[in-house]
């Protein structure tokens, strides 16, 4: 029995540069964190703006939601 493709694992997703900054602008609008909410609440696909999950695990939480708002506040830089 080959095993090969069961033994490789998965690579990781790639971080997202400022969580939720969906269009990849540099900064984080209002607009993107409603999108970040709608997927959250399951009313939109994560497609919109994987940048929001920012571990990658294919979920937004709230804390994520957060770390959105925060850039939005803050910056990406911050």
């Amino acid at each position: 029995v080959f095993l090969g493709h069961a033994l490789t694992p998965w690579p990781a997703p790639a971080a997202a540069a400022c969580v939720g900054d969906c269009d990849g602008g540099g900064s984080v609008s209002v607009d993107e964190i409603v999108r970040g909410v709608n997927i959250a609440l399951g009313a939109a696909s994560l497609a919109l703006c994987p940048a929001v999950d920012a571990n990658g695990d294919g979920q937004v939480t709230v804390d994520e939601i957060v770390a959105t708002v925060n850039r939005a506040l803050l910056g990406c830089d911050a």
